[in-house]
């Protein structure tokens, strides 16, 4: 055989590996933001604990790693009752154990919603700032320091102040308010 017939031989045989792991490779690069765990090993199932306005006093659903709002709401329907207001964010993922607080309107149907537990972004504290998802010291002096100035009134304003994503600012939406 010749040099180049040789080489073109081992040319050929690289692309055919290549080509064969190519897949791999990409599937490996085009990972979502939601698959990716720092110790690479998912939780298969986490606890959501429902209180509220609901026929019964809690609840507490064992659920796969990542299923939604809405699957949790099919879930619990059984349970709610004519005060019951869910939220329109159905499409939410949940992959921690979390509390979910169902709200409630009054028999004039406003609104009653529960803060007894909620931080208010207007009012609180560093220290009640930081335990909020995604808010650490830099952030909750940037938000002090805005109150100053001007009061937040909105969760799109507050995500513009912290340059933070969609994930973050629903994950402080749950256990936070602006009043």
């Amino acid at each position: 055989m010749k040099k180049k017939e040789i080489f073109a031989i081992i040319i050929i045989l690289g692309l055919t590996i290549f080509l064969a792991f190519l897949p791999t490779i990409i599937n490996s690069n085009n990972k979502k933001e939601d698959d990716v765990i720092l110790n690479e090993e998912k939780p298969k199932y986490i606890i959501i604990t429902i209180k509220g306005e609901l026929k019964i006093e809690e609840i507490n659903l064992k659920i796969p790693y990542g299923y939604t709002y809405g699957y949790i709401i099919q879930k619990i329907d059984p349970y709610l009752n004519e005060y019951s207001i869910v939220s329109d964010n159905l499409k939410k993922r949940y992959y921690n154990d979390e509390t979910i607080i169902i709200e409630s309107k009054d028999i004039n149907n406003e609104v009653v919603i529960e803060t007894s537990n909620k931080i208010n972004i207007n009012t609180a504290s560093s220290d009640e700032l930081i335990t909020l998802y995604g808010i650490g010291e830099k952030r909750a002096q940037a938000i002090i320091d805005y109150r100053k100035i001007k009061k937040i009134e909105s969760f799109s304003e507050l995500k513009e102040l912290l340059g933070v994503s969609d994930e973050v600012i629903n994950n402080i939406k749950d256990k936070a308010i602006l009043q």
